[in-house]
C-alpha cells in the first residue's frame, strides 16, 4: 500500500506541477503578475518566501501544484489576467496542457533510453463475445494471436494499440489453433457495445512469457519517444471520441481510485514503468484540459474565442464565474460516479472483455 500510495502521489504530483509550471512560465512572459506559486493544494502549510513578487508556498494536500495570478476574476487593473490580450491569456491558458505533452515526450524518450521493458510471449484468446467482429471473423477461444495486419503481436499492448489504429478498416489476423495457422479477416468496432472492445475477445498472455529489456541509443530514443508519444495522442482522442459518442460508459472509465491501483501495479513492475505511466497520463491531462468544458482550461479559452467573435465585448465575469462554477460541480460529480465504479470494479475482480 506503502508503495501504490508514492507511486501515485509522484506521478499525479509531477505531471500537475508541470502543468502549473508552464502556466506560470507563460504568464511571466506576457508580463502577467503572478501573486502566488503553490506546491500542492491548501490549507497552506509554509510560505518559503517571496521572489521577483510571487510568493512561493507549500500546501497540506500532495499533489501538484497552482498558480494564482491577479485579476483572474474578471478585474482589469494594470498588469493582471484580465487586462492582457486575447492571445496572450489564450497562451498563458493553453501552456499548462503543452507542458504536459512535452513533458510525455521527454518521458518517453527517457524510457527508450533507459531501456523499455517488453513483455514477450504468446498472447491467447480467452473468450469471444457473441455477436462481436471476432465472432464473426470465426476466432476461438484459445486461439493463439501472431499477427495484426502484417505486425507481430508479442504482448496485449501491442495487440490493443494496433487495433485502436485499425478501428473501422479491415484488419488480418493471424492465429495459430491446436498446431494450425491461419488467417482471418476482422473489421474492429470504433463503437463497441458496453463492457466489450474492439474486436470483443477477451485477451491474455499464455504462462511463461518473459519479459525482455530494449536498449536504444540516443538517437534511436529520441525518435521512438516522440513516435510514442504521437501513438498516445492518437489512442487517446480515440477514447475520447467513444466517449462523447456514448460508446463508452461510465462505469467503463478509470478514475482516481482506478489510477491508484493503477499506480501501485506499475510500480512493483519497476520505475521504467511508472515513467511510462506518468507519460500516457501527462498526455491524457493535455487534451483534456484543452476541452471546451468549463472549469477547464479549455473551457477558459472557449470564453477567450467568443469575446475575439463579439468584437472584443467580454462576458460578465460574474456569468462567466457561475458557467465554470456549474462545469465544476458537474465533473467532480462525474469523477465522483467513476470512482464509485472503480471500487465496484476493484471489489468484484471483473474486467471488461477487451
Amino acid at each position: 500500500m506503502l508503495l501504490t500510495a508514492v507511486s501515485f502521489v509522484f506521478v499525479l504530483g509531477l505531471v500537475m506541477f508541470v502543468h502549473e509550471l508552464g502556466h506560470l512560465i507563460a504568464a511571466r512572459r506576457a508580463g502577467i503578475t503572478v501573486l502566488e506559486f503553490g506546491f500542492g493544494y491548501p490549507p497552506r502549510l509554509i510560505s518559503l518566501g517571496v521572489r521577483d513578487g510571487v510568493e512561493y508556498t507549500i500546501n497540506a494536500i500532495p499533489f501538484g501544484a497552482f498558480v494564482r495570478m491577479l485579476g483572474e476574476d474578471g478585474t482589469a487593473e494594470p498588469g493582471s489576467f484580465a487586462s492582457k490580450s486575447a492571445w496572450a491569456r489564450i497562451k498563458t491558458l493553453a501552456a499548462g496542457s503543452l507542458m504536459n505533452l512535452l513533458l510525455a515526450a521527454v518521458v518517453f524518450i527517457g524510457v527508450a533510453l533507459a531501456g523499455e521493458q517488453v513483455a514477450i510471449g504468446q498472447v491467447v484468446v480467452t473468450g469471444v463475445a457473441e455477436g462481436s467482429p471476432g465472432a464473426l471473423a470465426g476466432i476461438q477461444a484459445d486461439d493463439i494471436i501472431q499477427s495484426i495486419g502484417g505486425q507481430t503481436v508479442r504482448n496485449t499492448s501491442e495487440l490493443v494499440q494496433r487495433t485502436q489504429e485499425s478501428l473501422g478498416t479491415e484488419v488480418d489476423l493471424a492465429l495459430l489453433r491446436e498446431g494450425q495457422s491461419l488467417t482471418v479477416r476482422v473489421v474492429p468496432r470504433a463503437k463497441p457495445p458496453a463492457g466489450e472492445g474492439a474486436i470483443g475477445i477477451g485477451i491474455a498472455m499464455v504462462e511463461g512469457w518473459q519479459v525482455d529489456t530494449v536498449k536504444r541509443s540516443f538517437g534511436e530514443a529520441v525518435v521512438q519517444g516522440l513516435r510514442d508519444t504521437w501513438s498516445v495522442v492518437g489512442l487517446t482522442i480515440s477514447s475520447f471520441g467513444q466517449l462523447f459518442r456514448g460508446a463508452v460508459s461510465p462505469s467503463e472509465l478509470t478514475g482516481p481510485v482506478g489510477l491508484f491501483q493503477m499506480s501501485g501495479v506499475v510500480a512493483r513492475a519497476g520505475w521504467v514503468n511508472v515513467l511510462r505511466f506518468m507519460g500516457f497520463i501527462s498526455v491524457n491531462l493535455f487534451l483534456l484540459n484543452l476541452l471546451p468544458i468549463p472549469a477547464l482550461d479549455g473551457g477558459r479559452i472557449a470564453f477567450v474565442l467568443l469575446e475575439m467573435l463579439r468584437g472584443g465585448k467580454r462576458m460578465a465575469p460574474q456569468r462567466e464565474g457561475l458557467v465554470h462554477l456549474i462545469g465544476l460541480i458537474l465533473l467532480v460529480g462525474l469523477m465522483l460516479l467513476v470512482s464509485y465504479y472503480d471500487v465496484l470494479r476493484i471489489a468484484s475482480g471483473q474486467n471488461p472483455l477487451p
